[in-house]
């Protein structure tokens, strides 16, 4: 009991410096978790736009060929032009995410 007693800063300051090393892991596994699942959507979300924007060209076409319902399918290609607007919104929001994320990697030199 006297050790603890005589050493009780020292012994803080070890203590301490456990509980901000368990933490900066805690932090790190997170911050993984976070990054791949980011680079998981994005992939996503890439795939998901290359299929509207096919979509939105088959469309296009066959808008072209099908004059008398002219009217609906125009409607549905401004229904999908937004879908693909949003899409592209989310992608680009997910790619600055990724580029936060991946900022403290410049400072420690990977």
């Amino acid at each position: 009991m006297d050790f603890i007693v005589d050493n009780a800063v020292p012994l803080s300051a070890i203590v301490l410096g456990v509980l901000v090393l368990a933490a900066l892991v805690v932090l790190a596994i997170s911050g993984l978790r976070l990054w791949r699942v980011i680079k998981a959507t994005k992939k996503r979300a890439g795939a998901a736009a290359a299929s509207l924007g096919a979509e939105a060209e088959i469309l296009s076409a066959r808008v072209a060929a099908l004059p008398d319902r002219q009217a609906e399918v125009q409607q549905a290609l401004a229904s999908l032009a937004a879908r693909v607007r949003v899409l592209g919104v989310l992608t680009r929001s997910a790619s600055e995410a990724s580029a936060v994320l991946r900022s403290p990697l410049r400072y420690l030199g990977r």
